[in-house]
């Protein structure tokens, strides 16, 4: 969209307030609102903000950096959330006194990394993605003590499922913005839903990702509920991940390249390729789809949560499968994403782990169809199937000792994502926690 259609629409929609919106590196969503009068200056110059109160993306010494927003963003929110009419803009951060793109900016990441797709694969070759949406819906019960808001299980009806009319509502919401929820539902554990989204090109998928948990958590609280994407709320139960579908599509000749009409096997070989690349870097991968200490609590073998290295056509205990469906639609299933990740960070990582596979030409392992987790640890070593980090602390290492996210995200962003990540997991390390209390009370 160019700014004469946007204005337009400011105009005939009446308009009134614009969001401009982006995230920090921990994939927290940010807003600055602003009147829709401002939006031709704004994409001229540009808005400027304090860059230090963003989980520290730069010194308070010279914070500033400047969003300009992207009109391929633009959409006007539904009228169920405000009171009058505002627009959503996603923006781009750039260094404060130029035109050059900030370094850190989770979105730049993203896009520097789709433009060497196309740079490597042809510049008609697109990156395609969804991702599963799941979430906790959580209420205030005695004492304000939060607690889940059902006890239903999987495909609950209602009433036991008592998500189903805020789902309803947010689905009618998004419909109303052009944005089609494929199937929504009750997950396994209380309190748990899930949303499917129509596949589309990565970055946007990305930016309507934050713009459905956006819109999810404010209708929630219209509910009286809390709407959480945390990875694990409740120890012994099951937790919540966002399972990542991908695949590469030739836009010119309307081809699926993870496609393999010509063989028994549903992929091809570059989707093979592209599968391996992600296997080579899953250890330090994990830093980028799963970066918080909570992850991990998810990352648990038996609770059909993926910690074994391996792939396979229908086993949901691997790392990666290939769901069912036809050849044209082939796809990868990326398993661990969690909803605690910064989406444009972990597309970034998965896309250029993939892609490095391809250039490398590099082979996948033979699938693994049986349960990974009833083998034993010998069986598993016999099999070569290793296993992603057990904490944060773990992934950090794991991330920082793979020299190829440096090369391709950016010397600058790991150092500043690994010094991040690592205050998280000291921080978390010196916390006593109430299991310390009652194991250790009577020592």
């Amino acid at each position: 969209m160019d700014l004469p259609k946007a204005l337009e629409l400011i105009e005939e929609k009446e308009v009134k307030e614009l969001a401009l919106q982006f995230t920090d590196l921990s994939g927290i969503l940010h807003t600055l609102w602003v009147p829709t009068q401002a939006i031709s200056q704004i994409m001229k110059d540009g808005i400027h903000t304090d860059g230090s109160s963003l989980s520290k993306m730069v010194d308070v010494s010279k914070s500033d950096v400047k969003l300009v927003p992207d009109l391929n963003s633009f959409v006007i929110f539904p009228p169920q959330l405000f009171d009058y009419n505002v627009a959503r803009v996603v923006c781009d951060i750039y260094e404060p006194d130029s035109n050059v793109p900030f370094s850190l900016d989770p979105r730049y990441i993203l896009r520097k990394v789709l433009t060497s797709l196309q740079d490597q694969l042809g510049p008609k070759v697109i990156g395609i993605a969804s991702s599963e949406i799941e979430f906790f819906l959580f209420e205030e019960g005695e004492d304000q003590h939060l607690q889940l808001i059902d006890n239903a299980g999987y495909l609950a009806s209602p009433p036991k499922d008592r998500g189903t009319q805020l789902r309803h509502n947010i689905t009618e919401a998004l419909r109303n913005i052009g944005i089609i929820i494929e199937k929504h539902h009750h997950e396994v554990p209380a309190g748990k839903s899930e949303f499917n989204v129509p596949y589309s090109e990565a970055l946007q998928m990305v930016d309507t990702i934050y713009l459905i948990k956006f819109i999810t958590k404010l209708m929630a609280n219209r509910f009286g509920f809390i709407a959480s994407f945390m990875p694990k709320p409740f120890h012994g139960e099951y937790g919540a991940g966002l399972h990542t579908h991908i695949n590469l599509r030739d836009q010119e000749k309307e081809l699926n390249l993870f496609s393999n009409s010509s063989e028994n096997t549903k992929l091809s070989p570059l989707a093979r390729n592209f599968l391996a690349g992600i296997l080579i870097h899953a250890k330090g991968l994990a830093l980028l789809t799963n970066p918080s200490v909570n992850s991990y609590k998810r990352l648990v073998p038996g609770w059909e949560a993926p910690v074994y290295i391996s792939w396979a056509n229908y086993n949901r205990s691997t790392l990666i499968r290939i769901p069912p469906g036809s050849k044209k639609a082939a796809r990868l299933e990326y398993r661990p994403t969690d909803g605690s990740c910064n989406f444009y960070l972990a597309y970034a990582g998965l896309f250029s782990s993939g892609l490095n596979g391809v250039k490398l030409q590099l082979k996948p392992p033979t699938p693994v169809e049986e349960n990974i987790y009833d083998m034993s640890t010998d069986e598993r070593k016999k099999r070569g199937i290793k296993v992603l980090p057990g904490n944060l602390g773990e992934a950090i290492f794991e991330f920082s000792k793979d020299r190829f996210f440096e090369d391709v995200l950016g010397s600058k962003f790991v150092q500043k994502y690994v010094t991040l990540k690592m205050s998280e997991w000291k921080e978390f390390s010196v916390y006593v926690h109430k299991w310390e209390r009652d194991r250790y009370i009577d020592v």
